[in-house]
C-alpha cells in the first residue's frame, strides 16, 4: 500500500482547502490507530498525513469494511451492511424526500453507492439512476438489480457525455484522497442548476469537540479527512456551487450496529459479546433512531 508521509518537521504537505504547507510533526493534533492527525494552521482542516495511494482503496474498502464478522476492526467499518439493508433503505427515504425540496427527478448519480439501496430507492421514486463505488464486492451487487454501477475511484469515472440533475454523496468525502478534485468533477458531471448533496462527519460539532481523539467518526484507517461545515461552504463555494441548506437529520440504525460502534468507546470484548447477542432476531430488526448533531448534510446548487 502506497502512502504519502510527513514525519519531519522540515518536510510539508499542501492543505487540499486553502493550500497552504502543513508540516509533520508541528501541526500534528493526534496520533489515532498507527496514523497521524494533522491539522492546517491556516484553515483547521483536520486530516490524516499518510494518504493511502488509489491503488490501495480495493484493499481498504475490501469485504471486512463492510462485515466485520471477526471484530478486528473494533466498530470501524460496518458489523453487517447488507444485513442492514432496510436501515439504509430507510435513510435514503429522507434523503430522497430532502432533495426532492430542491430539485425533481432527471438524471442522478451516487458517488459511493456501495450496495446500491439509495440508488434502488431513488429509481423507485422515478430517478433515472447511475451509481459508482470503489469497493468490487459492492458494485457487483447492485448488477443483481440491473442498476448500473461502476467500480472505480470517482474522479477518474468516465461517464461520456452524460450529464446529471443530481449527484449525492452521502457519507462518502471523508473517504476522499482529494476531496478538491472530488468536487470539482462532480461540478463537471452537473448540468447548470443540478444539486449536489452529501453528507459527512462535522469535526467542528459540540460532540466532536468534546470527544477529542476519541470522535466515533475520527476513524483514520477509513477516513482521510475531517471537514467543519465551513470548510465544506467554502469547499463547494470555490468550485461555483451555491450552498442552499445544511441539516443534521435523523438516521436509524440496527442495534446489533450501535453495539458494533460502542467498541470503540469501551470494552471491546464486552461490547463484542453485545454485538452477538443482538445479531439474532428480534433485536436485528429493530430500529433505533439517533442524532448526535455531528452528521451534516448540505445541499448545493451549480451556478453555472
Amino acid at each position: 500500500m502506497a502512502v504519502q508521509r510527513f514525519e519531519a518537521v522540515g518536510e510539508a504537505v499542501s492543505c487540499n482547502l486553502c493550500g497552504e504547507p502543513v508540516f509533520g510533526r508541528r501541526d500534528r493534533v493526534w496520533r489515532k490507530d498507527g496514523h497521524d492527525i494533522l491539522r492546517c494552521p491556516s484553515c483547521g482542516l483536520t486530516f490524516r498525513a499518510d494518504l493511502p495511494d488509489a491503488e490501495a482503496l480495493s484493499e481498504i474498502y475490501g469485504p471486512e469494511y463492510f462485515a466485520d464478522s471477526a471484530g478486528e476492526l473494533r466498530g470501524q467499518g460496518y458489523l453487517d451492511y447488507l444485513g442492514d439493508e432496510e436501515e439504509h433503505r430507510v435513510n435514503a427515504r429522507k434523503r430522497l424526500r430532502l432533495l426532492r425540496r430542491y430539485t425533481t427527478s432527471g438524471h442522478l448519480l451516487d458517488v459511493g453507492c456501495a450496495a446500491g439501496f439509495f440508488l434502488d430507492e431513488a429509481r423507485r421514486s422515478g430517478w433515472t439512476v447511475a451509481g459508482v463505488d470503489v469497493s468490487q464486492p459492492m458494485a457487483d451487487d447492485p448488477r443483481d438489480r440491473a442498476l448500473a454501477v461502476r467500480a472505480t475511484p470517482f474522479p477518474g469515472t468516465d461517464c461520456g457525455d452524460s450529464k446529471f440533475d443530481a449527484v449525492t454523496m452521502w457519507v462518502y468525502i471523508e473517504h476522499a484522497i482529494d476531496p478538491k478534485a472530488e468536487f470539482r468533477r462532480a461540478s463537471d458531471l452537473l448540468r447548470p442548476s443540478g444539486i449536489l448533496a452529501l453528507s459527512t462527519g462535522d469535526a467542528g460539532s459540540a460532540v466532536a469537540r468534546i470527544s477529542g481523539s476519541r470522535w466515533h467518526l475520527l476513524t483514520p484507517r477509513h477516513h482521510n479527512f475531517f471537514f467543519t461545515r465551513r470548510q465544506l461552504i467554502r469547499y463547494l463555494e470555490e468550485q461555483d456551487f451555491e450552498v442552499l441548506a445544511t441539516k443534521y437529520l435523523w438516521s436509524s440504525y440496527s442495534a446489533a450496529y450501535l453495539a458494533h460502534k460502542a467498541q470503540m468507546l469501551g470494552d471491546a470484548s464486552h461490547s463484542g459479546r453485545v454485538v452477538r447477542a443482538l445479531e439474532g432476531r428480534p433485536f436485528r430488526q429493530l430500529q433505533i433512531p439517533m442524532n448526535f448533531f455531528d452528521i451534516v448534510t448540505v445541499i448545493a446548487r451549480k451556478l453555472s
